[in-house]
């Protein structure tokens, strides 16, 4: 089975300057990426807020794609269009295209003709995969808008077994609520190698920086195990049992398991993560052991 994953949404920019102008938006550094290739990647505020979090392609040297993880493509597109200038760079919202999720690679092979590894971009039109997972397998792919239809359907329910892979992966996706609060070091961004503290300029690069060389983060991302079958919403906050006004950090993405609990991916205060938790204005107690994504 294939798994529609309708959240993940995609831009295009294309133009002689498009990898100029990625490289000089952008988190990661796009001018070292090879073509056919893809990277982790971000776009800060200047304060290093993370305004999109993303998988960025590389098709060649002036074409690139942007398979958003949360973020609305239309508004990320009209916000990018303003620091175009005089570039020669296209900024093109891809709503044709279908993205999916699948765990088969006799399915993927089907689809594409060819099954990715590791950061090569593989197949063409009318679908391009590429893995986010070697073990478990798994693959994320890209349909025009024929082959989408023609794509066996799936429903939400099966897409809860995809978010807690991805959940179990610190993967986060980034809901718009979410959008310009977070530092990149609080999403697990950084692991992800989608923060470049060397290539340059970028919005937030002075903030990267300082993080990097002089320390000073006191936030990072966690697995949280919850009791309680009702995944909490993104924001929502979470707060220290024994200290119910100190707040210890706050949801990122979350979902339920067979066994009747939750399990979260949410940014937590270093000081605190393993103090008593607790979900503010629910009956949710964390359980367990968590696990931090460095």
């Amino acid at each position: 089975m294939i798994i529609a994953l309708p959240s993940l949404q995609m831009i295009a920019l294309r133009g002689p300057d498009a990898i100029a102008f990625a490289h000089a938006q952008f988190s990661s550094d796009v001018r070292a990426q090879a073509n056919g290739h893809w990277q982790f990647s971000a776009w800060l505020s200047p304060q290093g807020r993370v305004r999109a979090f993303f998988h960025l392609l590389r098709d060649d040297d002036e074409h690139l794609r942007l398979l958003l993880r949360g973020a609305h493509a239309r508004d990320m597109a009209t916000a990018l269009q303003r620091f175009v200038f005089r570039s020669k760079v296209e900024i093109l919202v891809l709503d044709e295209i279908g993205v999916f999720g699948c765990t088969d690679a006799q399915v993927v092979a089907e689809f594409c003709g060819d099954v990715a590894a590791d950061s090569i971009i593989t197949g063409g039109p009318p679908c391009t995969n590429l893995s986010i997972s070697a073990d478990p397998s798994r693959w994320l792919m890209m349909f025009d808008d024929a082959s989408a239809q023609s794509a066996p359907t799936s429903h939400d329910a099966d897409r809860n077994p995809w978010i807690l892979a991805d959940i179990r992966a610190g993967l986060i996706e980034l809901a718009q609520a979410l959008e310009d609060q977070f530092l990149p070091h609080w999403l697990g961004l950084t692991r992800l190698g989608a923060v470049s503290v060397t290539k340059g300029c970028y919005p937030g690069q002075e903030i990267m920086a300082r993080l990097h060389f002089k320390g000073g983060n006191k936030r990072s991302l966690y697995l949280v195990e919850f009791q309680g079958d009702h995944a909490p919403m993104p924001g929502t906050q979470i707060v220290c049992s024994r200290q119910p006004q100190e707040t210890a950090g706050a949801i990122i993405i979350a979902a339920t398991t067979s066994a009747k609990q939750t399990i979260a991916l949410a940014t937590l205060s270093d000081d605190l993560h393993a103090m008593p938790l607790q979900i503010i204005g629910q009956d949710m107690s964390a359980t367990g052991a968590r696990t931090r994504f460095d």
